[in-house]
């Protein structure tokens, strides 16, 4: 009889504000569906929405087909409590609670609170911190996540758990935080298969079309890319897509935008429905995203799986790009590098650009059809 992973986050399908996490969720789903049972406990409202999904029945569980798989997911309008929680696992009744993220009391909190109970029902506790755990994104609001933490370990609430890494690195951030002795598995998160051929656009001379495809926040580091363009003398255009997930800082990058020369174009357009992300990527010469840190970075992943070089922080899984023709990684404090690369890219011809269209989709394939994906999640949930 298959296993029982009962997926606890607060974002899920049908949504898709919160980025990649809920990709990596989806995609675990419909690659382990023949290990493994599947059910999900969520929120019933997508990252800053105030209305519920449509189609589904709150506080119970629905049974959603997604994709090619169906099953059960329970959307929470509110807070939910230990007693709640608790009769809700029991309906399921997993072997395992692979709780998403490190905040908040419904879906990481109270889960953890409930650990004596779990013990009881043969229950194990798995978490995956989802890159919480970075340098880059501890640096947000660091006082007050440095009290918490420290709250977390006075009182051993994440004592005798398992640990998901995503990879060596994160593995090092958990025991940098919990101590040398976690029980860590490391699985890399599940991306979309890469195209089997490609179609890169045509690269004018003298001109460079860029995307920015993420969530937009200060990690992400939107506002650094609209300064270095400010700077620039050739002619670029910059399309952004994700969800604005802080409106200060949405406010700061649009009035930078208003100071932009004429030789740089910038325009919102919106969000992406997951499923049109890697033809939107297939769009553009270059994706463009100078992040403080990634778990994973699905959309840089797509970006590449589609033939679209990527221009990135050194903060990501996706390193060595200049070596494989891939793309570029620079420094994101060094403003006046980035600005003389971007020129550098832009002045370049369809023939030059062709070799990085290949360099990035070989890169991305190299990585997909080398992973054991099944082996090492059989070995997380054993």
């Amino acid at each position: 009889m298959k296993p029982t992973v009962l997926i606890v986050y607060q974002y899920f399908y049908p949504g898709y504000n919160a980025g990649g996490p809920v990709q990596s969720l989806i995609n675990m789903i419909e690659t382990l569906n023949q290990q493994f049972n599947f059910a999900v406990f969520t929120s019933a409202y997508d990252l800053n929405e105030t209305i519920p999904y449509s189609n589904i029945q709150l506080n119970e569980w629905n049974n959603m087909k997604i994709n090619n798989q169906t099953i059960p997911v329970w959307y929470a309008s509110a807070k939910v409590g230990k007693q709640k929680f608790l009769s809700i696992v029991k309906q399921i009744q997993p072997q395992y609670i692979f709780l998403n993220g490190m905040y908040g009391r419904t879906f990481f909190l109270t889960p953890l609170l409930l650990k004596s109970q779990f013990k009881k029902l043969n229950v194990q506790v798995v978490v995956s911190p989802r890159g919480m755990l970075q340098k880059g994104a501890l640096a947000v609001k660091p006082f007050k996540k440095k009290i918490y933490f420290e709250l977390l370990k006075t009182f051993n609430v994440t004592k005798n758990i398992l640990w998901h890494a995503t990879n060596a690195d994160e593995a090092e951030d958990i025991k940098k935080m919990f101590g040398s002795n976690c029980n860590i598995t490391i699985a890399a998160n599940i991306p979309k298969q890469p195209f089997i051929a490609i179609k890169p656009i045509y690269k004018e001379e003298n001109t460079l079309s860029l995307v920015y495809l993420s969530i937009i926040t200060p990690k992400k580091n939107l506002l650094l890319l609209l300064e270095i363009l400010k700077e620039c003398r050739t002619k670029i255009s910059l399309d952004i897509y994700g969800p604005i997930k802080e409106k200060q800082y949405w406010d700061l990058c649009n009035e930078s935008i208003k100071q932009l020369p004429e030789n740089i174009s910038v325009i919102y357009k919106g969000n992406v429905q997951p499923k049109n992300v890697q033809q939107t990527f297939a769009e553009y010469n270059a994706s463009i995203l100078l992040t403080q840190g990634e778990n994973f970075g699905h959309a840089l992943f797509e970006s590449l799986s589609v033939g679209t070089p990527i221009i990135t922080s050194n903060y990501t899984n996706w390193n060595q790009l200049e070596k494989n023709n891939a793309g570029w990684n620079v420094d994101i404090k060094n403003k006046k590098y980035i600005r003389a690369l971007i020129e550098i890219l832009s002045e370049k011809n369809n023939k030059i650009w062709q070799p990085y269209n290949n360099g990035a989709h070989q890169y991305a394939t190299n990585y997909f059809y080398k992973q054991k994906f099944v082996e090492v999640y059989q070995q997380l949930f054993s």
